[in-house]
């Protein structure tokens, strides 16, 4: 009677494989333990410095708020809200702010062509690169800055951006829905890093719509 012995070639190559898996998932908890504490500790970069303009990213009244209160401590001259509902004017984003509030102040500009965070960005740096600003304070909530810090680098890479995290108030460091967010943005802001910078999707658009005008 023969017995089959495997061939060691195959099981060096499933233990590699093992070893490579185990050292992946344990480097995607190190990674994820790390988000969600910078998540919990990040702060305002440099609070009390201007910048010729205040982008917020729609998402939370906290965040729209915050950036009118930078405006009217005059943080900057211009705040560009990205990502609103058509329509929402201007007044009753104010309103909401400071209901007797008057007159409206300037200078507010609302972007509504923004549907996700990589338009978000998209958006802004052209507003951003119309008017002809340098330095820019970017608003959103602590756990969407790390996303968002990525694609507004991507898209603005010459200018200065100063973060400015807002803490959810429904969120708890370390409550179950805390957790679940950080679970869902963590392994949205890898994917972000991965497209901004092991797949060029700006290439990739640039040979598509090539490729499309040469049909």
């Amino acid at each position: 009677m023969t017995h089959y012995v495997p061939s060691p070639v195959p099981v060096r190559l499933m233990k590699l494989a093992g070893y490579s898996l185990a050292a992946a998932f344990w480097l995607w908890i190190s990674g994820y333990i790390l988000f969600l504490a910078s998540v919990s500790l990040t702060r305002p970069h440099d609070p009390d410095r201007a910048t010729d303009a205040i982008i917020v990213l729609t998402g939370g009244q906290n965040r729209i708020h915050t950036g009118l209160e930078l405006l009217e401590q005059g943080k900057a001259e211009y705040l560009f809200i990205s990502g609103v509902n058509p329509d929402v004017s201007i007044m009753q984003i104010v309103q909401q702010w400071k209901p007797d509030i008057s007159p409206i102040p300037c200078c507010i500009i609302l972007g509504h062509a923004a549907a996700n965070t990589e338009e978000n960005a998209h958006e802004s740096s052209q507003w951003v690169r119309g008017m002809n600003i340098h330095s820019v304070r970017l608003v959103t909530s602590t756990y969407h800055l790390p996303r968002a810090w990525i694609e507004f680098n991507h898209a603005l890479p010459r200018h200065e951006i100063l973060a400015h995290p807002i803490k959810s108030p429904v969120l708890e460091d370390g409550s179950r829905d805390f957790l679940k967010l950080g679970f869902s943005e963590y392994n949205k802001t890898l994917m972000t890093w991965v497209r901004q910078n092991i797949f060029d999707i700006d290439l990739w658009r640039a040979q598509k719509n090539k490729k499309e005008q040469q049909q």
